[in-house]
């Protein structure tokens, strides 16, 4: 099994990431996330969406930062709710044991699933806002 999580900085944005804002309605709602993808802190809220989202074994999942101050942790132990399945890799947007290490907003973190089963995962500077969300993995 080969496991591929990267992050890619707030540069390799669209071009129409790069005029979103040009021509707005005032919608405040949650925008939509694309296939595969969760919004980390739409809004300036202390959530991911969706939450939970479902995908199957093998599935690149990309977390897109909608705010900054944020990050993503699936490593059990840190002080927060996150847990992973028997014999999955923990992941995380941030490097080593820096858990209160954010991205910045336009930035995104992607991570492959390879075993099955329920992840809870959270933002580690806001688990106590409730930052925390789920991530199925069907085989």
């Amino acid at each position: 099994m080969r496991r591929r999580t990267f992050l890619r900085g707030a540069g390799a944005t669209s071009a129409s990431a790069l005029t979103a804002g040009c021509a707005s309605s005032g919608d405040t709602s949650t925008p939509e996330p694309g296939e595969n993808e969760v919004l980390v802190g739409p809004n300036n809220d202390f959530s991911f969406a969706p939450d939970p989202l479902t995908v199957s074994v093998g599935t690149t999942v990309t977390w897109t930062f909608e705010s900054p101050g944020h990050n993503v942790s699936c490593k059990p132990g840190t002080g927060n709710s996150a847990s992973l399945p028997e014999g999955a890799e923990p992941f995380a947007s941030y490097e080593g044991d820096n858990s209160f290490q954010t991205l910045p907003q336009g930035a995104t973190y992607e991570h492959t699933v390879e075993v099955p089963g329920t992840y809870e995962y959270v933002c580690v500077p806001h688990v106590a806002n409730g930052m925390v969300a789920t991530l199925i993995v069907e085989a």
